[in-house]
């Protein structure tokens, strides 16, 4: 199931991941087990959303940065910092959406 499918979306989603992880995440009883949201499964629908965002919004050297953002986050999460890897994600929305 696809969480992020537009922009809006992805704004959103990039909220309820810093409000969720690592392992607050909701369970979705619409949802079977194997797909509920889990922290990889986050991360995975974060780098699928980079694709929606326009490029003149952020170029190549912008993307390289949003995805090291993203693996800094997410390692940050599974070592237990989670104060960190919400501020990553933060960084990471301020650079896509706040101009």
């Amino acid at each position: 199931m696809a969480w992020v499918r537009d922009i809006d979306s992805f704004y959103n989603f990039i909220g309820y991941v810093v409000l969720t992880a690592p392992n607050r995440f909701p369970v979705e009883d619409y949802l079977p087990p194997d797909e509920q949201m889990t922290l990889d499964r986050a991360f995975t629908e974060l780098r699928q959303g980079l694709q929606l965002v326009d490029p003149e919004v952020a170029d190549e050297k912008k993307r390289a940065k949003l995805s090291a953002l993203l693996d800094d986050s997410l390692g940050a999460y599974r070592s237990g910092d989670e104060v960190t890897g919400a501020r990553l994600l933060n960084d990471f929305e301020a650079l896509i959406f706040k101009q």
